[in-house]
């Protein structure tokens, strides 16, 4: 599907300019994100632009099921249907669902389209793009610890990593995080010969792997 049909279906159901506005910023974040994954763009293109049809109908926890229905009344691809159907929050268990309300069933996204899309809507606001640290304080306060660490395990698998070595005395990581302060990234490490290497995943990674490089030489490590 195009965008431009994608847009046409917003249309006929009655998209408000709030939820425009939200699916255009879901749209362009999930594109960039899948132009660092092996992936269907245009299938992730049409699935984030129609990931909240379903707030045509209601605004509940049930809008992506709604959306679903929706779509699959239109007779439009399965595997976009199934991008919207499992894009609430990190993904729903059959119990989370069950516990919810919902109609029992498994919506924790499995493909990578899946998992860009749903993790793009949970890195942007009602308007605006937020950081991954603000995905996850909301999701503390709200989410089970389940949903919270599916939430950390999708932001790594949708972000290609930056990578970079560092002396052994910079890996722990309190060093490491106070060398990148609250950019928009989280990080893995694992041992290399004297040092270590930082895999950094998310929208800042570059500037953070680049300020990790100039910590090393100031430290004369490098």
């Amino acid at each position: 599907m195009r965008s431009k049909e994608a847009f046409s279906l917003l249309r006929k159901y009655g998209a408000t300019d709030s939820v425009l506005a939200h699916i255009k910023k879901v749209r362009d974040y999930a594109l960039e994100i899948a132009a660092g994954n092996d992936c269907d763009i245009e299938l992730v293109e049409a699935a984030a632009i129609l990931h909240d049809i379903g707030r045509t109908r209601t605004h509940g926890i049930d809008h992506a099921i709604a959306g679903a229905e929706i779509l699959r009344r239109e007779g439009v691809d399965e595997r976009i249907v199934r991008i919207v159907e499992r894009h609430t929050g990190a993904g729903l268990t059959r119990d989370e669902a069950a516990y919810l309300g919902l109609p029992p069933a498994d919506y924790v996204p499995e493909t990578i389209e899946e998992k860009i899309v749903c993790h793009a809507d949970n890195l942007i606001g009602n308007k605006e793009r937020i950081t991954i640290h603000d995905a996850i304080r909301t999701a503390r306060e709200k989410w089970s610890p389940e949903a919270l660490q599916r939430l950390i395990e999708m932001h790594f698998e949708v972000f290609r990593p930056e990578t970079v070595t560092i002396d052994k005395r910079l890996c722990d990581d309190m060093t490491i995080d106070k060398a990148i302060g609250r950019m928009d990234v989280l990080f893995k490490t694992r041992p290399a010969g004297a040092g270590c290497i930082v895999s950094v995943y998310g929208h800042d990674a570059k500037k953070a792997v680049a300020r990790l490089k100039k910590l090393s030489r100031s430290s004369g490590t490098s």
